[in-house]
């Protein structure tokens, strides 16, 4: 098992450290013996800890302030917890704006940093600076997002060599990032990072446009336009569009990206738009409009291609942790109950459709990853007076429930955990399934036959189970029937639905 580590802010000097884990019950055994490149800034120190069977080992690069701290031994990952409380460090938005940074010095400090800490959600910028016109910048990521994905066998490397071999135009590390939403996320990132193709980007789109997910090879048609990436005509030609259903596509989509993909070839084969004034010219603005910059949304189709190229924005982490709430392995969990919540950050969102398309901010806030259980609920109801144990799991089967039934649920677990849980808002509700993006459904912008199994940008899950799910003023959210995130419908009190609880920040 490789051991917990945390990356401690380059602007922790290591006597500040020091004095932090001296106050932990930590004595350092030893440093290294040579002169320092800074002084007072030994660049390999060990700690053991007084109470523990547990040791500390601390590296310093003094070229870029990278400072790593690994715990091993018997109590390795409570005393990671404790020191990660107390000494400052780098965390998924301090890394995510060195890995956006326009220095060099810092993007290779949130690389290493990322490598450090195992980051897989970074995955997606990392892999974009892959095409960084630094070089530095561009082999170091390349070794990072190869230190990311999980080790394959010989025969696998075999395999990807000859696929390179075959297709020498195209990028075989793309084809094989885990999920299509890496995939679609490299291809945003792109969009939204550099202004011109250049031979690295292109190897990406030849293989986005042959790409088995019908989204990527939308986003990849749009990502040659954005970057003028010329060298890809002949791929994006014979790229497939969606033309059913089964594919994902709404006849009215489907119609558009048949379109889309005609014009964006016109553009790159050097043809010239109709003129300026013209009746076909004044319908086809907008979209010369969308592939040229960012999008202006103001309908479902703009919405549309806002979506296919708009990054996903991971927000700030959360300021402060409810009392309630506790933070282990990479999780929030409700303090006494055991069930799993998911932290939806303060940025934008675009929500609704057509008439109803309009943008909100969200307050920041915790909902449940997925819908109470029956077996959670018969817990919650029982214990809400006196808890013993755990609530147990919570991916079994949702409570099937009336809206009264709903918010009882939700106060039983409230007066367990001695905090307000509530049935989220239809905009909460919404914003916890479509993310920031203005995607149509939890998993994208096409249908999907396995949609049910796939989690929104923050991680939510079951939001179209089989169920509908209860949110404030008799809405019901989601379902198998009403996969849209934009949808919901009041019904009688007597309806029935899950419940999924919301809790506030201060």
């Amino acid at each position: 098992m490789r051991s917990p580590a945390l990356v401690a802010r380059p602007e922790v000097s290591f006597e500040a450290m020091d004095r932090v884990l001296s106050a932990l019950g930590w004595f350092l055994q030893s440093e290294s013996q040579t002169p320092p490149l800074i002084p007072g800034e030994p660049e390999l120190a060990v700690y053991v800890h007084r109470g523990t069977d547990t040791s500390l080992h601390y590296t310093f690069n003094p070229v870029l302030r990278l400072r790593v701290l690994e715990f091993s031994g018997r109590d390795a990952v409570g005393q990671w917890a404790t020191v990660r409380k107390a000494v400052p460090v780098l965390e998924a938005p301090a890394l995510a704006a060195l890995l956006t940074s326009s220095e060099t010095r810092e993007v290779l400090l949130g690389l290493l940093a990322t490598e450090a800490l195992r980051e897989r959600a970074s995955m997606d910028r990392v892999a974009a600076l892959r095409f960084h016109p630094e070089f530095s910048v561009s082999r170091t990521a390349e070794r990072v997002l190869a230190s990311l994905v999980p080790d394959g066998t010989e025969e696998a490397f075999q395999r990807l060599k000859a696929e390179e071999e075959a297709h020498p135009d195209r990028s075989v590390l793309f084809a094989h990032l885990p999920g299509e939403e890496q995939r679609r996320q490299v291809l945003r990132w792109l969009i939204h990072d550099y202004a011109a193709s250049n031979p690295d980007i292109d190897a990406v789109l030849n293989s986005a446009l042959v790409d088995e997910d019908a989204e990527v090879r939308v986003t990849a048609v749009l990502a040659a336009a954005r970057l003028q990436a010329r060298s890809v005509l002949p791929a994006l030609r014979e790229a497939r569009m969606p033309t059913s259903t089964r594919e994902g596509a709404s006849p009215l989509d489907r119609h558009f990206y048949a379109g889309l993909q005609n014009v964006v070839a016109q553009l790159l084969a050097g043809r010239p738009p109709p003129p300026a004034g013209s009746p076909k010219r004044e319908r086809m603005e907008p979209l010369l409009r969308a592939l040229l910059g960012p999008v202006d949304v103001g309908n479902d189709i703009q919405l549309l291609l806002y979506a296919l190229t708009t990054p996903v924005d991971p927000g700030p982490r959360p300021a402060a942790l409810p009392e309630a709430l506790v933070e282990r392995e990479g999780t929030y969990r409700l303090r006494r109950s055991g069930l799993e919540a998911r932290w939806v950050p303060p940025v934008e969102h675009w929500l609704g459709t057509g008439q109803t398309l309009r943008r909100v901010k969200s307050p920041g806030y915790f909902v449940a990853r997925v819908p109470v259980s029956r077996a959670a609920a018969t817990w919650a109801l029982a214990a809400s007076q006196g808890p013993v144990g755990m609530a147990g799991r919570d991916a079994e089967e949702p409570l099937p429930c009336t809206r009264v039934e709903a918010e009882q649920v939700c106060a039983a677990l409230a007066r367990i955990e001695g905090v307000e849980l509530r049935l989220p808002s239809g905009d909460e509700w919404e914003m916890a399934a479509r993310g920031p993006d203005g995607r149509l459904f939890p998993w994208g912008n096409s249908m999907m036959e396995d949609g049910a199994s796939r989690a929104s940008p923050w991680g939510v899950e079951k939001l179209v189970a089989s169920l509908p799910q209860w949110a404030g003023g008799g809405l019901l959210c989601g379902g198998r029937e009403q996969p849209l995130c934009s949808s919901r419908r009041e019904v009688e009190a007597t309806a029935v639905g899950a419940v999924r609880w919301v809790l506030a920040t201060p």
